[in-house]
């Protein structure tokens, strides 16, 4: 302990850990991105959304890790199954790792990828070669090409409405077709604020004097993935959290007790993301829908 004191009561190691947190606090998510290292490493398939689960009824801890990579191929299937013209050109907004996007590619379908993560345009690039890969964010999108088929797999929910709906005004063709699956907030309440409001998006759809020729809600189908993502938080995550600071007040006291605005930031934002994840609250705020809008 008295080694640990002496650390703190250097004041060159003070200056040398403010020039550490200096160089480490701006995290430039498109330069390394924590998350495309973690799912790279535990599902091989590139896809990055929750899932479609035949068996709605399947229990959390009976889900395995191809369980969930096969839900997932049929997410991206169903997805597929949605496009009318194979042979029109499509665009895959917010692709992630560009497993949806190489599926497409596979069965012949004309897609381009898009994605304002260059982690995940050089892991795209370098995977699939061959399949052409924009890095933008929708909103500064550019391209002298219309699309056939605009596709947002859980990618709308990151963009502004008003802004997606005139770039796809801007880059599909007349009688094309913009798929959105994604989920939206059934009202203005709960915790977690993400997705759009359900009646905001029908109506401002309506307003375009689009239509809408597809709905089909899947809360049900994807809610096995958020029992399984929660049950291993409760199961795992949580009490090793726990048991990492209870070892540390055990072990080192004062480190404990100096740490404590730390630890209860840790503990907050985990009641935050649990509560995005609850299967119950998402049923109850969120509804998870594939839509299909066609610009006349």
């Amino acid at each position: 302990m008295n080694k640990n004191i002496t650390i703190f009561l250097n004041p060159i190691n003070w200056f040398k850990a403010y020039q550490y947190h200096k160089q480490n606090s701006n995290y430039d998510k498109s330069s390394y991105d924590l998350e495309l290292y973690l799912y790279s490493k535990i599902l091989k398939n590139d896809m990055l959304h929750w899932g479609y689960f035949e068996d709605i009824n399947i229990a959390p801890d009976a889900i395995s890790v191809k369980d969930v990579e096969e839900a997932q191929m049929k997410y991206a299937e169903n997805i597929m199954h949605l496009i009318d013209d194979k042979q029109g050109l499509v665009l895959d907004v917010g692709c992630g790792m560009g497993g949806l996007s190489a599926m497409l590619k596979q069965n012949g379908i004309n897609v381009e990828a898009l994605t304002p993560n260059v982690n995940q345009k050089n892991h795209i690039e370098t995977k699939y070669q061959g399949l052409i890969c924009h890095h933008a964010k929708f909103e500064d999108f550019k391209s002298e090409q219309k699309y056939k088929t605009i596709i947002n797999s859980e990618s709308l929910q990151y963009i502004n409405l008003d802004i997606a709906i005139e770039h796809v005004d801007k880059f599909m063709e007349v009688g094309g077709r913009w798929i959105i699956v994604d989920y939206f907030r059934k009202n203005q309440d709960g915790i977690n604020k993400s997705g759009h409001l359900e009646e905001n998006f029908l109506s401002k759809i309506a307003n375009k004097g689009w239509k809408v020729t597809y709905e089909k809600d899947i809360t049900l189908n994807v809610l096995p993935m958020s029992k399984f993502i929660y049950m291993y938080a409760e199961r795992f995550l949580i009490p090793l959290k726990h048991f990492a600071f209870e070892k540390l007040r055990f072990k080192k006291a004062w480190l404990y007790y100096l740490t404590e605005n730390l630890r209860s930031g840790i503990d907050k934002k985990m009641t935050k993301e649990f509560a995005a994840i609850d299967p119950e609250k998402f049923l109850r705020e969120k509804k998870y829908a594939m839509y299909v809008v066609e610009r006349r």
